[in-house]
């Protein structure tokens, strides 16, 4: 049985999963297979599997598997209270994520909020824009800082494809001629 618009299960998730945003235009949903609740002192584990899609503001997901924890705010007056603040999110399998102009895939990705640090692990893992590619064993992003790190590992050494440079014409040429210019000038 295919699990549609959890959004509706679980009403109080309706937060961005970038937990660092307050400026979603779209609540964000969680379609799986299955979906399980652990509900703790400290916080909820929130469970999918089968099919994971996620869909929000500038977001879209997909995966085999994803964990989410949070953690309970106790002096938090907003809906999303209840819930608490993403502190982790993990996907596991066939991890695709489509956000703006980028594609990033592999086989497993880790988000920790509170750090802003973003991991993408594959065989390899592999990022698209229009700036160009990267691809490695992980490529880890902080949010926030406009950096990011490729990693290698053994058959498996980073790379990274650039736009096309343009052609250097006459490279090395034009410091001649002025050099013969000057040369027949002086007296």
């Amino acid at each position: 049985m295919r699990l549609t618009n959890l959004y509706l299960m679980f009403a109080s998730f309706a937060v961005n999963l970038s937990a660092g945003e307050e400026n979603a235009t779209q609540p964000t949903t969680i379609d799986s297979n299955m979906a399980e609740l652990v509900t703790t002192k400290g916080g909820h584990r929130f469970y999918f599997s089968g099919d994971v899609v996620v869909v929000g503001t500038d977001l879209l997901l997909k995966c085999d598997e994803l964990e989410i924890l949070s953690k309970r705010e106790s002096n938090s007056s907003k809906s999303s209270a209840k819930v608490g603040k993403i502190s982790l999110m993990v996907a596991r399998g066939k991890v695709s994520i489509k956000q703006k102009a980028s594609l990033g895939t592999g086989d497993k990705a880790t988000m920790q909020a509170d750090t802003g640090i973003f991991i993408l692990h594959g065989s390899p893992a592999l990022l698209i824009d229009e700036r160009g590619k990267l691809e490695g064993k992980e490529i880890v992003f902080e949010r926030g800082k406009g950096r990011a790190e490729l990693r290698g590992g053994v058959g498996n050494r980073p790379r990274v494809e650039l736009p096309e440079l343009p052609a250097l014409l006459n490279f090395g040429l034009g410091s001649k001629k002025k050099n013969r210019t000057q040369e027949k000038r002086t007296p």
